[in-house]
């Protein structure tokens, strides 16, 4: 039986997502939002709890993917 994805991986997967449905490469997304991109990596496949991003990088990565700013806080 297969188990539901995580909050974790949910924001990943859109993350990803957004960033390929933009035409951003992982480095260059990384790059533009002040990230490494084995950060970004991470997010991306869920094992990096998104809320631990520093604000000033959180904004810009919702910002350049155009999310809704509350998007990172997983509630």
């Amino acid at each position: 039986m297969d188990t539901p994805p995580t909050a974790f991986q949910r924001a990943g997967r859109t993350i990803s997502e957004r960033r390929r449905l933009l035409g951003l490469s992982l480095e260059a997304l990384a790059a533009e939002v002040g990230l490494s991109a084995e950060l970004l990596r991470a997010l991306e496949r869920g094992e990096y709890d998104p809320r631990s991003l520093h604000l000033k990088a959180a904004r810009a990565l919702t910002r350049a993917l155009d999310l809704s700013p509350g998007f990172l806080n997983l509630s």
